[in-house]
């Protein structure tokens, strides 16, 4: 595995020179233009098939995400440590686990829409030791040296953090102001971390055989990128979720491990939704729109009267695989809800809400895949 030197790229060309390079051969597209003087993603282009749009504050304020999902005590009671670890993190650090994540920190970015979505401000306040203690161990290169997984663990807790911000920064609450501006640097560097030639290569050769990790990391750097106004990880990311629209199957399904996985369909289809919004590109955002009509079309199918998901044929739950703490990996409702939530809003497909509604009164309180 890749790891990052300490001291960056080397030579006389400049690390960003360096690093545009290296993008434009990785993702294969070229940057965005930069205003002179700025650092700035450039306007949306002459060719935005969308008028309007939803930004992600209007996507996670949905009645029914408010009623089914923000005030479940299965969210408001996660395994957190005084000092912000999280689950396998907390017990890694009383030395009763060989290893930690990064990734598990994300649970910050539920906590922080929770709180923004049910106007319970003390759901925010909770979530700030869990990124305080992620970006504590971050090394100077922008990663996080010691990490499991490093690459998809880190893109889990980048796009995760990076939608905990973006919502604070939309929602105007001044008292998050701090914050935001506090953690937004530091998301930047493990984000251009990611995207860095050899990391970014290495990253593309594991998520290979799995469709949705393209969306967590368009989300990932594209989110991060309208924070930071980053015309660079935004023409990354771009990439990434151009990578993803051409797996699509004809039937809909985005492949994971060369078959279906019902769980892993909703995980993609809930990241390109919240990459969505911070899509510049009005054409792109069409082909995104049509995709999850696609994708989230054939998952409906695979939801039944009794508002659960059949997992026959399934390549990686029921019984396929287990989670980082050892439990095997089943149906990740929480997200599931709000892929249908998402789906329906940018579609404008009722049906899907119409599932989803379906979903939250068969799951009802649902809260997040367990933890512990």
């Amino acid at each position: 595995m890749a790891t990052s030197t300490g001291t960056g790229l080397t030579g006389k060309v400049s690390r960003r020179t360096a690093l545009k390079t290296g993008l434009v051969a990785a993702f294969g597209l070229p940057f965005l233009p930069v205003q002179a003087g700025t650092n700035q993603v450039a306007a949306l282009p002459a060719d935005s098939a969308f008028k309007t749009m939803p930004d992600l504050l209007t996507l996670i304020r949905d009645p029914v995400l408010d009623q089914a999902l923000y005030h479940s005590p299965r969210l408001r009671d996660p395994e957190i440590a005084p000092g912000g670890a999280i689950s396998v993190n907390a017990r890694w650090e009383k030395g009763e686990a060989a290893v930690w994540f990064i990734e598990l920190q994300r649970y910050a970015g539920d906590l922080i829409q929770a709180g923004i979505g049910a106007n319970d401000l003390s759901l925010v306040q909770s979530a700030l030791p869990a990124i305080r203690w992620g970006f504590a161990r971050q090394g100077p290169d922008g990663d996080f040296p010691g990490t499991g997984a490093a690459f998809h663990s880190t893109e889990i807790f980048v796009a995760d953090i990076a939608r905990g911000l973006s919502l604070l920064k939309q929602s105007g609450l001044a008292q998050f102001a701090g914050v935001v501006k506090e953690f937004t640097p530091r998301l930047q560097s493990a984000a251009r971390w990611l995207a860095r030639p050899d990391i970014s290569e290495m990253g593309r050769t594991q998520n290979a055989p799995f469709t949705h990790r393209n969306y967590i990391l368009a989300m990932a750097l594209g989110t991060t990128a309208g924070l930071a106004g980053d015309a660079e990880l935004s023409a990354a990311a771009e990439a990434c979720a151009r990578r993803g629209l051409q797996l699509q199957r004809a039937d809909g399904v985005n492949p994971e491990k060369a078959g279906f996985d019902v769980n892993y369909q909703s995980a993609g289809l809930l990241y390109a939704s919240r990459y969505y919004p911070s899509c510049p590109h009005g054409a792109l955002r069409g082909e995104l729109a049509g995709m999850l009509q696609k994708g989230a079309g054939w998952l409906r199918g695979r939801v039944g009267n009794d508002g659960n998901l059949e997992v026959a044929g399934s390549t990686r739950v029921g019984g396929q695989e287990k989670q980082r703490w050892g439990k095997t990996k089943s149906i990740n409702y929480m997200e599931v809800l709000q892929a249908f939530c998402f789906a329906g809003t940018i579609t404008g497909d009722d049906a899907f809400r119409q599932t989803a509604k379906l979903i939250a009164h068969a799951h009802s309180p649902i809260g997040p895949d367990e933890l512990a």
